[in-house]
């Protein structure tokens, strides 16, 4: 009788052994998920604050063109500046609403991972640009705004205007791969490893 009784009791303590494990991991699964959407909330918060700079620098261009109305090169110059910042607005505009979506729907994590592999193949791909676009804009905000307030003809001269490009190209290169290293590629990174803990204790079970 004693065996039968010290048998039901370790079997009840198996029991409830194995419910605490499961909570454990249910638990550990749940926090790791949230870590995965965290680490993705301030490349989102950036892309949102883009837009709201795209749209400053367009004010800004179209405030100078009304001053520089006179000057047909810094017109086009200007227009061009403009056609990028809405291309960088349209861009930041899609990634924020993949970020969103991966932030605030309830996704299953097969679904969370394709989402992911999506978002950063699309950010793979419109980096270059983007460095390009950054380049345009600085310049064209640069010459606008130096011939504007000092009068000095950069697209003119070319003894001013090539190192004024080498020195906007030089410190865009340096801020973006900064910003894509550290912010980007960093927040995704430690979201897909969270991601991959949770993945694991699903395929445990």
């Amino acid at each position: 009788m004693e065996i039968n009784e010290l048998k039901d009791a370790w079997a009840q303590y198996d029991k409830k052994l194995s419910k605490v494990l499961k909570l454990n991991e249910e638990l550990l699964r749940s926090v790791n998920l949230e870590k995965s959407t965290f680490a993705l909330k301030k490349p989102m918060i950036l892309e949102l604050l883009n837009l709201v700079i795209q749209f400053c620098i367009i004010n800004i261009i179209i405030a100078l063109l009304i001053q520089l109305s006179g000057e047909t090169q810094y017109f086009i110059t200007g227009l061009i500046g403009s056609l990028m910042c809405a291309v960088s607005f349209v861009f930041s505009a899609v990634k924020a609403s993949h970020f969103y979506d991966l932030l605030y729907y309830d996704l299953s994590v097969m679904h969370f991972q394709k989402k992911m592999t999506n978002l950063r193949i699309l950010i793979l791909r419109l980096r270059k640009i983007e460095y390009l676009i950054a380049v345009i804009i600085g310049i064209t905000l640069l010459s606008l705004i130096v011939k504007a307030k000092a009068g000095i003809d950069l697209l003119g001269d070319l003894t001013v205007f090539i190192p004024a490009v080498f020195g906007v190209v030089g410190l865009g290169l340096i801020f973006g791969v900064i910003l894509n290293l550290k912010v980007y590629d960093k927040s995704i990174k430690d979201a897909e490893s969270f991601l991959n803990m949770v993945e694991k204790f699903g395929n445990e079970e």
